[in-house]
């Protein structure tokens, strides 16, 4: 072919070019907007806008709440109970009230503070109570009186509960529960930075295999100019226009269909790093400015062993695995204490005040009133008989001071005129304690799972990491092939196009070198799809994803 052939035919193709890409169909839901986006901006847009880390932070904003629910268990509680009492009580002894009714009221305001201790598993106590009260008993030296205890107390358990209880072991595990989440959060933050790298690749290789498309449609056109110029001069027969334009309608709906696939890897792209339906990036056109992974350094298949054992000790789910394996401990250091027998020292100090006033009439029950007349009588005899007078004998005898108020019961509390001290073992013995040793069997059971799980995972990491570098390797080699394939296609279908402009081949054997030409070319760029996927699933088994992107969790 000669070189003013050769402009020709190039100066034609860049037309065709030109018309092909005014005819794109138009996106739906997309504007002219171009967004230039890099690896790294993707990823780095997904960990501050994606709205599935989002949700995860929320699970560490969850245990950080449980954990101080769990120190709830150690907040004071402040008791006030005031109450009122009217007792009528039945009796037969006239001693104890007249016409064979007791009549007492009460007025109560007690006080109480109950505290359990961090340490030791103890707990504290202190209560204030106050009790005014009446009664119609006419022995009663003193009515109405106020009698009020001040109590401190303190048990400590001795065996069981003593180095574990449920409110200390719930205060380690909600605790272990917040590293827990944050592990968590990471692997999430893992899954999505890998899963944003995976669509970033893809969108990359739909618009090259929307570029091949594009390609296959120019020459398709090209070639039918040609033909339809050769039949004019008759050197073509007039039936190889029918084939041009059929393979021209194929490759049409090829490149179509090829831009819907561009729309959908799109999509799923702006998924992962938008942050909401109303973000403006879903109207704008993505594209990616890189074409393969930067500084990027692949291991060697030699190194497989150092590679698993690496990833083994990287994985985010190992650690994960680790600390269930630690709140799984701490139920178990739970269960042997409460196999144990209950025995708790309990000790408390008393300091008590009372106080009241005298009864009109003084002493003016039955036994008084009585020796009152007996007295009478002797003393009258004695005056006759010229002796002297008996003393008058008095059943009272209330100390000064129990005489008064309210102020006269603080002074006996505080002045310590009634301390009282108590101190003794508490003992509780179960026959059999079925509950503490289910609880033990089921941590057992929990504790063998999780070696299995660690078991499981290594396997499973060892297996993703083998995986992953095999598809590396392969994808290496497929490049060469598909790129030697590419060039070797590439002249034949110049060979043949230079045949058929002198009039030695025909339009079919042309087309057919095209669509091997694009079929070459879209194997090279699933081959470097393959490559990039292969290396972000390397990443990913190896537990490196975020540390290859320079990216963390905070």
């Amino acid at each position: 072919m000669t070189m003013k052939i050769l402009h020709r035919w190039l100066a034609f193709a860049a037309l065709a070019a030109l018309i092909a890409l005014a005819q794109e169909p138009a996106r739906v839901g997309v504007g002219v907007i171009e967004k230039k986006l890099t690896l790294q901006e993707a990823l780095e847009l997904a960990l501050r806008q994606n709205l599935e880390i989002e949700i995860e932070r929320t699970n560490i904003a969850t245990s950080r709440q449980l954990l101080n629910a769990a120190r709830g268990a150690f907040d004071g509680i402040f008791r006030y109970t005031p109450g009122f009492e009217s007792r009528n009580t039945p009796t037969t002894n006239v001693l104890f009230g007249a016409d064979g009714k007791l009549t007492e009221r009460f007025h109560n305001q007690n006080f109480s503070f109950l505290q359990k201790l961090p340490w030791a598993g103890a707990s504290a106590s202190a209560g204030f109570d106050n009790s005014r009260q009446s009664t119609n008993n006419p022995f009663a030296g003193l009515n109405p009186y106020t009698q009020s205890r001040l109590v401190f107390g303190i048990t400590q358990p001795l065996l069981r509960n003593r180095e574990i209880d449920p409110e200390r072991a719930e205060l380690r595990i909600r605790s272990n529960a917040i590293d827990l989440s944050k592990t968590d959060l990471e692997l999430r933050v893992i899954d999505i930075a890998a899963r944003v790298e995976l669509a970033y690749w893809d969108l990359v290789s739909a618009r090259q295999a929307v570029r091949v498309a594009a390609d296959g449609v120019q020459w398709g056109r090209a070639q039918k100019a040609r033909s339809k110029r050769m039949i004019d001069a008759g050197t073509l027969a007039p039936v190889e226009m029918a084939g041009a334009e059929a393979e021209l309608e194929r490759r049409l709906d090829t490149y179509y269909a090829s831009i819907n696939l561009v729309a959908d890897t799109e999509n799923v792209l702006k998924t992962l790093i938008a942050s909401g339906k109303e973000d403006p990036i879903w109207n704008d056109v993505i594209i990616p400015s890189e074409e393969q992974p930067v500084g990027s350094k692949p291991p060697a298949a030699e190194e497989l062993a150092k590679v698993v054992d690496a990833a083994v000790k990287q994985r985010p789910e190992m650690r994960s695995l680790a600390q269930r394996r630690e709140s799984n401990d701490v139920q178990k250091e739970l269960a042997a204490n409460q196999l144990k027998p209950q025995v708790n020292l309990v000790a408390g100090y008393v300091n008590s005040g009372l106080a009241g006033a005298v009864p009109p009439g003084g002493d003016n029950n039955p036994f008084a009133r009585s020796n009152a007349l007996t007295a009478q009588r002797l003393n009258e005899l004695s005056v006759r008989a010229g002796l002297p007078p008996l003393p008058v004998v008095s059943f009272s005898g209330i100390p000064d001071s129990l005489l008064g108020g309210y102020g006269s019961v603080l002074s006996g509390i505080f002045g310590g005129s009634f301390p009282g001290v108590q101190v003794g073992l508490q003992m509780d013995l179960n026959t059999r304690n079925r509950a503490a040793q289910a609880n033990a069997a089921t941590v057992a059971i929990t504790e063998k799972r999780l070696g299995l799980e660690r078991m499981r995972l290594e396997q499973a990491v060892a297996a993703q990491v083998r995986t992953a570098m095999q598809a590396l390797e392969t994808a290496r080699q497929r490049i060469q092939a598909a790129e030697a394939s590419a060039r070797a296609a590439k002249e034949k279908l110049d060979s043949e196009t230079r045949l058929f402009s002198v009039g030695e081949s025909t339009s079919f054997l042309v087309l057919t070198r095209q669509n091997e030409y694009a079929d070459s070319l879209r194997r090279v760029v699933v081959s470097r799809l393959d490559y990039n996927k292969a290396i972000a699933r390397l990443n990913l088994a190896t537990g490196e994803t975020l540390s290859a992107h320079k990216l963390s969790v905070r």
